[in-house]
């Protein structure tokens, strides 16, 4: 190993031991994105290509660590080498002389050889052309990666990824791996690239209907070596906007508005919003739409969002009854109710929802968990769990359901229509998993996820413990 490898690997370890000791701060991520340039800037001095693989083992390891805190993948392309600076390969080890005996032995074979050689010479009557040799990439070539965005939904069905050679042959064999907490999920034999400016792919382990949670690392191959690369995320937590409310001024309110209102602010908060998604409000008076605003999702996954309306004209927003809704992709997230001037009847009600889930191992009637979950891990004798929440907002026949996931694949569904006599518009109500035979549940990990009308309100994940045999 050369000494500027060396030095990396040193620089490396110990980056990795302080991260391992606490967490990422600001010193410490400007110090990996050094490195990481460093990295880069070695492939001009270093012609070994195991030693040019290492560095780029460590650049992909660092650039993923960079994108998880900042949102930006660093440029992990190596740097060509550049042949008057480049410290050359570690040279062979010295071949032991042979000894004179088998010296003699040598000489008489090539004499044989040198002997039919000129024998098949002469009956040659045409050259033998040489097989063409196998195309090689530069390394100055690289591949560039497009996609949609950076960040997509839970659930998505599939990732398109597009592909564009830059200072490579066309006939070059190419190759591309996707991978997933470390492994290999999908994936593309090695092939010619053709005479194709571009190439597509669509990312999709075989099997599956849609794509894990989590961070994902596409890497583009020609041979060994990596000539292109791109990260991306899938959400977990369905997209949903809740807490809508209404005000005149940016921030909280509740409440009628007096006359001469001119704008009206409604903020929300959202979760697994992912890029690309259309967002659309809409302020409606006496139940009919009279302004909307829609947007390209480009933000965060989560957080708090705010949009404004807008009276027409110079003259203020007219007494009367008003809503705004909230959808995603055309589906209906949220909706408030409120009254504008004194002259309104309407009565300000809380659009449905249902809040955060404690899980435990029973209820009282009035809600109260019994045995609530520490960390959410349960043990594994476990035969019922209870997913308890609060809900407001509630009309009759709305449409809700509970969702039960274990390692990734529903293990029960539960759906009903909202009944306001049985258990009234707002209150505590709990949904409970269980096996129909009475069976410990098995060991794994699960998700609740509570619906109304498909739309995802609330969600929590626990754990089964697995057995443990007493020592």
């Amino acid at each position: 190993m050369s000494d500027l490898l060396k030095t990396l690997h040193r620089r490396h370890q110990e980056k990795l031991e302080r991260l391992q000791r606490s967490q990422m701060d600001e010193a410490l991520l400007d110090e990996v994105q050094l490195l990481v340039a460093d990295l880069r800037q070695a492939g001009v001095g270093v012609a070994d290509p195991a030693e040019r693989g290492q560095l780029r083992t460590l650049m992909h390891f660092w650039g993923s660590i960079v994108y998880e805190y900042t949102g930006v993948y660093p440029d992990t392309m190596l740097r060509p080498l550049d042949p008057a600076r480049a410290v050359p390969p570690a040279e062979e080890l010295t071949r032991r002389p042979f000894p004179p005996a088998l010296w003699i032995l040598v000489g008489g074979a090539a004499a044989i050889i040198l002997a039919v050689g000129l024998v098949a010479i002469g009956r040659l009557a045409q050259p033998v052309e040489p097989p063409p040799a196998p195309a090689v990439a530069t390394l100055a070539g690289y591949v560039t990666v497009e996609m949609a965005a950076d960040t997509f939904c839970a659930n998505v069905s599939e990732v398109v990824a597009e592909f564009t050679l830059v200072g490579l042959e066309p006939e070059i064999e190419w190759r591309w791996e996707l991978e997933h907490d470390g492994e290999i999920v999908a994936g593309q034999p090695a092939a010619p690239w053709g005479g194709k400016a571009r190439q597509t792919a669509t990312l999709l382990p075989s099997g599956s209907a849609s794509l894990e949670p989590g961070r994902y690392e596409l890497l583009v191959y020609v041979g060994q070596q990596v000539v292109g690369a791109r990260s991306f995320r899938v959400l977990d937590a369905p997209a949903r906007i809740f807490n809508l409310w209404v005000s005149d001024v940016p921030g909280p309110a509740a409440g009628a508005f007096g006359d001469g209102i001119r704008v009206l602010y409604a903020s929300y908060e959202y979760e697994g919003l992912c890029q690309g998604v259309e967002v659309a409000y809409t302020l409606y008076r006496a139940g009919e739409p009279i302004q909307e605003r829609v947007e390209t999702w480009s933000g965060a996954a989560q957080g708090e969002g705010r949009v404004s309306f807008q009276a027409s004209g110079d003259l203020p927003f007219p007494a009367g009854d008003y809503e705004v809704a909230a959808a995603i992709e055309g589906k209906e997230q949220a909706r408030v109710t409120f009254a504008v001037g004194e002259e309104s009847s309407a009565e300000v009600t809380p659009a449905p929802a249902m809040g955060d889930i404690t899980i435990a191992l029973g209820a009282q009637p009035d809600g109260e968990p019994i045995s609530a979950a520490p960390d959410n891990a349960l043990d594994w004798n476990t035969k019922v769990v209870y997913a308890i929440f609060d809900y407001v907002g509630m009309r009759d026949g709305l449409r809700w359901m509970a969702v039960w996931m274990r390692n990734g694949q529903e293990a029960a569904r539960e759906e009903h229509f909202w009944d306001v006599e049985a258990d009234g518009t707002e209150g505590t109500r709990w949904v409970a998993h269980y096996d129909e035979l009475g069976r410990v549940l098995s060991s794994g990990s699960y998700s609740v996820t509570l619906y109304i009308d498909n739309v995802a309100q609330s969600a929590a994940d626990f754990r089964i413990l697995y057995y443990v045999p007493p020592q």
